[in-house]
């Protein structure tokens, strides 16, 4: 599951609390504490999965930009290709909290509206947990696209500067592999929409 279905599945279950049957807001109803801990659990990781992923595309950028005018085709690869698989790395074990997250709140709000403890009170935590986690997730994809574009960018200039440098030998030559993506796989990745993809 990716993370954009992380937040849609929170749009949904702050939906859940409005459906029809729900009880009147009573704001001065107490929130179970176990709710109140699984919300403020979900919010803490995801506050951690948008760390994370921030911070691996900033190291993206951040190598892309030390690379820039190397043409050392294995140097960049092995750099890029160590960034990319970071963010895959921290994007699943991400994602993997959040997904647990998601399910013990939804089995505790389930037991507390079976114990007769939703007042309406609930849905309002949720509302703005949902809003909290969408505007995470608006500036970690904008991070995410700043480095695929800028890992994009360096790999069409290297790509180029060896196509000259080919062009100026005589008798032609390889060109050293960077045409096809799976000659230099950490490269490819940085610049490849699968590899940093977040929905």
């Amino acid at each position: 599951m990716n993370i954009s279905r992380k937040w849609a599945l929170a749009a949904l279950l702050g939906a859940a609390a409005l459906v029809p049957g729900t009880a009147q807001a009573d704001g001065s109803a107490p929130v179970p504490a176990n709710i109140q801990a699984d919300i403020t659990k979900t919010q803490g990781d995801v506050q951690a999965l948008h760390d994370a992923i921030v911070a691996d595309a900033n190291k993206i950028q951040a190598d892309v930009q030390s690379l820039t005018g190397s043409t050392d085709l294995s140097s960049i690869a092995a750099a890029l290709g160590a960034d990319v698989k970071q963010l895959a790395s921290d994007r699943q074990s991400g994602n993997s909290a959040i997904e647990a997250d998601w399910q013990q709140l939804k089995s505790d709000w389930q037991a507390a509206h079976a114990a007769n403890e939703t007042k309406g009170q609930i849905a309002p935590l949720v509302k703005a947990m949902v809003s909290s986690n969408l505007a995470l997730r608006a500036d970690l994809q904008q991070a995410v696209r700043t480095a695929r574009q800028a890992a994009a960018g360096l790999r069409q200039t290297v790509r180029q500067q060896h196509e000259q440098d080919r062009a100026t030998k005589l008798g032609g030559g390889t060109n050293g592999g960077l045409g096809g993506g799976a000659a230099n796989p950490g490269l490819a990745a940085a610049s490849g929409a699968k590899s940093v993809s977040t929905g």
